[in-house]
């Protein structure tokens, strides 16, 4: 929500200046395949990077390393318990004294593996953030965004631990694109808490600006399973009118709006696009369409 303070006070309908700037930016998303591939090469000076986690970048090969040297060495132990058990007790007692060495020989090969996958899935992992987009980089694979094709941000932050005590936490960002992209990037990288504040800086005003045109102009605001209309909140066949809308919350997971009766939707945030945006507008349309209301004046944001 700290990236959303101030936006709605910036935002003037007679700033027609502003507008059309922000107009001629989505124009460039729809502009052709090889125009968008050489916009997508000027992105702007870099101003962030953010890589895998120094703690990562080291375990990833180390499980890898102890995977495989203990394969090796449970290896060598299952051949000499499997010698030794044919020379002195016979075939009939060679599962018998092998079968230990041989699940440890199994159990750190999995160990290996894993540590293998990681370690190649991880390698080169960054993100590069411009002034005009973003760069994702994993091995050899590298996508480019410019801000204004990012439609969708989703965020969810899993804690973790026993009980009601809780020792760490992991958020992951999941970004939809205008062209049906998708990117997931988790705590994986440095700082994800910074690299999350800074896309949505960057992504949401534009959205905001967005979604002010499109209803000044009548059309019903989606955000997933919940539509913002002239007359209130709507989710399937419940409607909650601005007027009678009281109690609206974002926290543990939840979206919760609530009207002074007693009606309420309860809805897990993550199924919300821009569920902060969202939140953002349920909040300034109530109290402006609730005061308009009173007042039987025009609905406008």
């Amino acid at each position: 929500m700290t990236a959303l303070r101030g936006y709605w006070d910036d935002l003037r309908l007679e700033n027609t200046s502003h507008s059309s700037y922000l107009s001629l930016q989505r124009m460039s998303g729809s502009l052709t395949e090889n125009n968008a591939i050489q916009a997508h090469h000027t992105l702007g000076p870099l101003l962030r990077e953010h890589r895998l986690r120094r703690e990562l970048a080291i375990l990833y090969p180390t499980l890898a390393i102890l995977g495989l040297s203990g394969t090796a060495i449970a290896a060598v132990w299952t051949a000499w318990r499997w010698l030794f058990a044919f020379n002195n007790y016979g075939a009939a007692a060679i599962w018998r004294w092998t079968t230990p060495a041989l699940l440890t020989a199994l159990g750190f090969a999995s160990l290996g593996i894993l540590g293998l996958i990681l370690t190649w899935r991880s390698r080169g992992f960054r993100i590069n953030l411009h002034t005009l987009g973003m760069v994702y980089r994993r091995g050899r694979y590298k996508e480019k965004l410019l801000w204004n094709q990012i439609q969708h941000v989703h965020t969810s932050a899993v804690s973790y631990g026993f009980s009601n005590i809780a020792w760490g936490a992991k958020t992951i960002l999941k970004i939809h694109t205008s062209d049906g992209r998708q990117l997931h990037l988790t705590h994986a990288l440095t700082d994800m808490n910074g690299l999350v504040e800074f896309i949505k800086s960057q992504v949401y005003p534009g959205l905001l600006e967005e979604y002010r045109r499109k209803y000044n102009q009548g059309d019903p605001l989606s955000f997933g399973p919940l539509i913002l209309t002239a007359k209130g909140v709507q989710r399937e066949d419940q409607m909650l009118q601005w007027e009678d809308l009281g109690r609206i919350s974002l926290g543990r997971g939840m979206l919760s709006l609530e009207t002074i009766d007693g009606q309420r939707i309860r809805i897990p945030a993550h199924r919300v696009p821009n569920v902060e945006i969202c939140t953002q507008l349920i909040e300034h349309l109530r109290s402006r369409q609730g005061a308009n209301h009173s007042v039987n004046t025009k609905k406008q944001l």
